[in-house]
C-alpha cells in the first residue's frame, strides 16, 4: 500500500479530531495538544494519506526535537478503518527517516507495556526496551498513614530537583520518568511541579492543575514519580500523602517506580493498575539511527 505524506497544518485539524475520537475509548489526549503541536517551530507533525492529492487523512504523528540529539516520537493514530494494514509502520517509518535527515542521533518513545501494537512496532523497526516504570494506585483514604516524623523531608525545586535527579539511579540514560512519558533530565523544566525529597529518595507530584504535560492526571488524581531506595520511598511517600496532600480535593494517587520498590509500596497498601490481567508499566523504547542508515 503507498502512502503519502506532507506536514499537517490547522486546516487538517477536524481530520486529526475524527481519528482522535476512536482511540482509547474517546479518552486521547490530542485534542489537548494538536493546536500547539501544529504551531511549533522545529518540530513535525505529519499525515499519511492514500491519495496523492493528499485529502483524506487515515494517519497522523509527530516527531519533537530535543537540542541533545534525540528525537521523540508520539501521537502516532491509525484511522480505525484502516488499521491492522501495515500502516503504522509506514508512519514510523516517515518519522525515523526525518529525524535521521534532521541530524538525531536516537529516535525514542514510550508506550504502555501491554500495548502489544507499540511493542510490535519497536521489534519491526529495531527498538529496544531502555527503561521502565511500574504503575500502581492506590485511594488516599486507604492508604496506611506514617505515624513518624521525617525531619529532613525538604520541598525543592525544579534545578534542586535536577541535581538530585544526577545523583540517583534512574537506570541506563539520562530520561527521566515524568508519568506516562519520559524526557531528557537536562530538558526538565516543569517549574509548577512540586518536588519532595530526603536522603536516598525524590518524589515528583503532579496533578491538572500544575502540569504541562501531554498526558495528565484526572481532576480526582495525584501522579507521584518516586525514585530511590526502596524504604526510603516508602517513608517519603507515606509522609508526605500523609501530611502534604490535600485529601478533600483528590481520593486517588498514581504511582510511577521502578520494579524495586513495588513489594514495599505494596505494604503502604498500593496495587498494580493491571490492564487486560497484565499489571502496566511505562516503557521507554530506544533506536540508534546509525544503526538504521
Amino acid at each position: 500500500m503507498k502512502l503519502f505524506f506532507r506536514n499537517l497544518t490547522e486546516k487538517d485539524i477536524p481530520a486529526i479530531l475524527d481519528i482522535s475520537k476512536d482511540m482509547w475509548e474517546g479518552d486521547d489526549y490530542i485534542p489537548y495538544v494538536i493546536e500547539e503541536w501544529l504551531l511549533e517551530e522545529g518540530n513535525l507533525a505529519y499525515g499519511a494519506f492514500l491519495e496523492e492529492e493528499m485529502k483524506n487523512l487515515i494517519g497522523f504523528g509527530r516527531v519533537k526535537m530535543f537540542p541533545n540529539g534525540v528525537a521523540w516520537l508520539e501521537g502516532g493514530r491509525v484511522k480505525i478503518t484502516h488499521q491492522k494494514k501495515g500502516i503504522g509502520r509506514d508512519l514510523m517509518k516517515y518519522a525515523i527517516d526525518y529525524a535521521i535527515h534532521a541530524g538525531a542521533k536516537v529516535a525514542q518513545y514510550d508506550t504502555s507495556s501491554n500495548n502489544l501494537g507499540s511493542k510490535s512496532l519497536a521489534r519491526f523497526h529495531g527498538f529496544i526496551e531502555k527503561k521502565r516504570m511500574e504503575v500502581l494506585e492506590c485511594k488516599i483514604n486507604e492508604l496506611k498513614e506514617s505515624r513518624s516524623e521525617i525531619s529532613e523531608i525538604k520541598k525543592i525545586n525544579n534545578e534542586e530537583a535536577k541535581q538530585i535527579y544526577k545523583k540517583m539511579d534512574i537506570g541506563p540514560g539520562d530520561e527521566l520518568n515524568i508519568g506516562w512519558s519520559y524526557i531528557p533530565l537536562p530538558y526538565l523544566e516543569d517549574n509548577d511541579a512540586i518536588w519532595w525529597t530526603i536522603p536516598k529518595a525524590i518524589l515528583q507530584k503532579i496533578d491538572i492543575k500544575k502540569s504541562d504535560q501531554t498526558e495528565k492526571p484526572r481532576e480526582n488524581e495525584i501522579w507521584i514519580i518516586a525514585y530511590g531506595d526502596p524504604l526510603a520511598i516508602c517513608n517519603l511517600l507515606s509522609y508526605t500523602i500523609t501530611h502534604k496532600i490535600n485529601k478533600k480535593e483528590f481520593d486517588l494517587i498514581i504511582l510511577y517506580c521502578k520494579v524495586e520498590a513495588v513489594k514495599y509500596v505494596k505494604e503502604l497498601g498500593f496495587q498494580e493498575v493491571f490492564w487486560e490481567e497484565k499489571p502496566e508499566a511505562v516503557v521507554l523504547y530506544e533506536k540508534r539511527l546509525h544503526d538504521y542508515l
